[in-house]
C-alpha cells in the first residue's frame, strides 16, 4: 500500500522547486544587484625575510624597544601578508591578513577584556576596512586601518630606512574605528577619527578616542599635523597598576617632495598624559630625521638620526631603575632586484642614559645591530 504522506511531500517539493526556479529566472541574485560590474578587484602580497645580529646578544634572542627586527641571530619572516582590494566609483575596501615576528611583537600589548577579545586573532588583521564616498571630496572608512600618524609604514618596503624609528614604534601603527577624510583642494586635506583607543582593536576601557589631522602639500614640501586625544591605560610601572587617564598626542611631519635624488623627512612627536590623582601631566617626546640618496635607479643609501625621551615611563616601561632616554643613528644600503625583489641592509646604533639595554645577563647603555632583508612584492 502506498504511503499517504508521500504524495503531499512530493507535491510540496515540486511546488518549492517551481517557486525557486521562478525566483532565479525572474532576475539577478542579490549579490549581482549590489555588486557593481565596475568594481575592480586587485590581489597582492609581500614577504620580508630578515636576519639581524644584535651585538649585545640579548637573552632568548628577543630584542628590546623595537618591533622590527624583533629577533637577533635568527633567520625569520619579519612580515608576510596577503591582501585584496576592491574599489568602485563610490566604494573602497582592503582586507589584508598577516603574520611574522614584527606582528607578534607589535600586537603583544593588544588588550584582552572579556572572553572574546585580545590579540590571538586580531593581530592577523593588518587591515579590514570599508570606505564609502559621501561626496566628491569626502570619504568615510570604518574597520581596522593603518593609523594616520607618523612618517613610516608597517611595511619596510615603503620606508626610507629598513628598520623602524623609535617614534614609529612608540606611536600607533593601527586603529579600530571610523575615519572621515575630506580634500579641500589638491593641496589641503583633513581627517577626523573616532576609535577604540591607542593602537588597540579590543577595548581596554569604556572610553573612545578622537583624532584630527591636516596635511598641506607644496611643490617641494609637505606638512602634516595629527593629534589623538582620549583616556588611555598605561602599562603597569614597577608592579603598580595605572588606571585610565587623559592622554593627548601631537605628531608633526615635514617631508620633501619631487626631488630628483634626495628624499628626506623630519618628524617631531610630543605627548602628555595626566598623572594619576593629579592635575599635572607627564610628558614624552621623540624626533627623527631620515634621508635617502639615489646612487642609481636601483641603488640607494639611507641615513637616520633619532632620539626619544619618556621620563615618567608612560609609553616605554623599562623594568629598570632608569627611564628611557636615548638617541641613535643608522646607515643603510638598498639594492633593487628584478621582479619586485628588494635587498636592504642596515647598521644601527643606539645610546641610552641608563643601563636598560639587555646584554646577555646584564644591562648596558649602548647597542649595535646589523640587519639584512630580502623582500618581494607581488
Amino acid at each position: 500500500m502506498r504511503n499517504r504522506l508521500a504524495i503531499p511531500l512530493l507535491d510540496t517539493v515540486r511546488t518549492c522547486s517551481l517557486f525557486l526556479a521562478a525566483v532565479f529566472a525572474a532576475g539577478p541574485t542579490y549579490a549581482e544587484q549590489v555588486i557593481p560590474p565596475s568594481r575592480k578587484i586587485v590581489w597582492g602580497g609581500f614577504i620580508d625575510g630578515q636576519y639581524a645580529f644584535d651585538f649585545n646578544s640579548p637573552p632568548n634572542g628577543d630584542r628590546a624597544y623595537t618591533t622590527q627586527p624583533a629577533r637577533s641571530n635568527e633567520f625569520n619572516i619579519n612580515l608576510a601578508y596577503l591582501e585584496v582590494k576592491a574599489e568602485s566609483s563610490k566604494t573602497r575596501s582592503r582586507l589584508s591578513l598577516q603574520a611574522g615576528t614584527s606582528v607578534q611583537s607589535n600586537y603583544s600589548s593588544e588588550p584582552a577584556r572579556g572572553t572574546v577579545s585580545g590579540g590571538t586573532l586580531s593581530r592577523h588583521l593588518q587591515e579590514a576596512r570599508v570606505g564609502y564616498q559621501i561626496s566628491e571630496a569626502t570619504w568615510i572608512d570604518a574597520g581596522v586601518f593603518f593609523a594616520p600618524v607618523g612618517s613610516e609604514s608597517f611595511v619596510s618596503r615603503d620606508n626610507l630606512t629598513l628598520t623602524r624609528s623609535l617614534v614609529a614604534d612608540y606611536s600607533p601603527y593601527y586603529l579600530s574605528g571610523v575615519k572621515l577624510s575630506h580634500s579641500f583642494s589638491d593641496s589641503l586635506s583633513a581627517l577626523l577619527t573616532v576609535t577604540n583607543g591607542w593602537q588597540n582593536i579590543s577595548e581596554n576601557n569604556t572610553d573612545k578616542s578622537v583624532g584630527a589631522g591636516l596635511e598641506y602639500t607644496a611643490s617641494t614640501l609637505s606638512f602634516s599635523y595629527v593629534t589623538l586625544v582620549g583616556s588611555e591605560v598605561s602599562a603597569d610601572l614597577n608592579g603598580n597598576a595605572r588606571g585610565s587617564e587623559l592622554r593627548h598626542f601631537h605628531d608633526f611631519i615635514v617631508k620633501s617632495r619631487g626631488l630628483t635624488d634626495w628624499e628626506w623627512v623630519f618628524q617631531f612627536d610630543i605627548g602628555f598624559q595626566r598623572r594619576p590623582g593629579e592635575t599635572s601631566e607627564s610628558q614624552w617626546l621623540g624626533t627623527t630625521l631620515m634621508s635617502r640618496y639615489s646612487i642609481s635607479a636601483d641603488q640607494k643609501i639611507s641615513f637616520r638620526f633619532e632620539n626619544y625621551k619618556d621620563p615618567d615611563q608612560i609609553i616605554i616601561v623599562t623594568g629598570r631603575p632608569g627611564a628611557f632616554d636615548g638617541m641613535g643613528g643608522s646607515i643603510g644600503f638598498d639594492q633593487a632586484l628584478p621582479d619586485g625583489v628588494l635587498w636592504r641592509t642596515e647598521l644601527r646604533y643606539l645610546k641610552t642614559s641608563h643601563e636598560i639595554l639587555p646584554k646577555e645577563s646584564n644591562f648596558v647603555t649602548d647597542g649595535l645591530t646589523a640587519t639584512t632583508s630580502l623582500a618581494m612584492s607581488f
